[in-house]
């Protein structure tokens, strides 16, 4: 038993992972800086033909702040992620990507549509025990945008790429050779700790990331898949910015719904959004509950028998 390699003589699961997370940030250094040189390019040609003489705070606005372009680097971040996590897979683990839970059949499209509604109703609860405890103030009147169509793409990315690395490749390696309680946790600490540089962070706002984090280790383990995890992923995060208009994960956004006057506090989490509040914690709680008594337990299933559903 080395360094680099387990009993097993297998490479270990934290050098494999390390690889994961150290190519997924060199592919997405690379594609940033090919968005931001064809983005400049695309401006610079644009200034010609119109006469226009922009600065170049307003350059680097456009690159960060434009939704096209926040779209097509949200999509290279998540093809970076995939391309990190096949190559390792392929090259040193010798597995595909539907080894570790990323599937498309008729019971993984079943569970992300389980996931969709769970999310929904999850961030629902939230919002309605804010407005009745007074802790917001909705405006009247409705917010609709062409955006809000992308914010969507862009959430349905955020989810896949986030659920690819946490609960498909850390999960799944972290399992191979340890306990799942020691999978679980480990995987949702990573999970955690991608958020450590958002903006407005809290330390309990971590603290409630950890906990989904294994509450979608327990929809995997449960199910078999990631597509629970990855469905309950996209319509928290899409209801609670662009529906009910609250911070997601620090990050400010426009809702259908308006609210004012959030207070901060430990109820609201205050600028980092309901992520920081303890409402959340207790509506995560209760979705373990609900697991455990309404999902079917489903193994994790062989390759060969991959092979056959898919």
């Amino acid at each position: 038993m080395g360094l680099l390699k387990n009993k097993y003589g297998k490479v270990r699961s934290g050098w494999r992972i390390s690889l994961v997370l150290f190519l997924s940030f060199v592919f997405q250094i690379i594609s940033g800086i090919l968005v931001g040189v064809a983005g400049s390019l695309f401006l610079g040609v644009k200034d010609f033909i119109t006469g226009t003489d922009r600065t170049n705070e307003s350059i680097q606005t456009y690159l960060t702040e434009d939704p096209s372009m926040k779209m097509v680097i949200s999509f290279l971040a998540m093809i970076s992620v995939i391309l990190a996590v096949v190559m390792v897979l392929k090259l040193v683990d010798k597995k595909k990507v539907r080894d570790i839970g990323f599937r498309l059949n008729s019971k993984s499209i079943k569970d992300l549509l389980i996931g969709l509604f769970l999310g929904a109703i999850s961030m629902t609860a939230v919002f309605i025990i804010f407005k009745l405890t007074g802790n917001i103030t909705v405006e009247r009147g409705f917010n609709f945008s062409l955006y809000l169509l992308l914010d969507f793409i862009l959430f349905v990315l955020v989810a896949i790429n986030e659920e690819l690395l946490s609960r498909g490749y850390c999960l799944y390696t972290l399992k191979e050779y340890n306990s799942e309680k020691f999978a679980v946790v480990v995987s949702s600490i990573i999970f955690s700790l991608l958020h450590i540089f958002n903006p407005n962070l809290k330390l309990f706002g971590l603290f409630n990331i950890f906990l989904v984090g294994v509450l979608f280790a327990y929809m995997t383990l449960k199910t078999g898949n990631i597509m629970m995890a990855i469905g309950y992923h996209i319509t928290w995060n899409f209801f609670q910015g662009n529906i009910f208009g609250l911070s997601v994960s620090g990050k400010a956004t426009d809702g259908i719904i308006t609210v004012s006057n959030i207070k901060d506090n430990i109820i609201t989490g205050g600028a980092f959004g309901p992520e920081a509040g303890i409402v959340t914690t207790f509506v995560i709680l209760i979705g373990f509950l609900f697991l455990n008594r309404f999902i079917k337990q489903d193994k994790i299933l062989k390759r060969e028998e991959i092979n056959m559903l898919d």
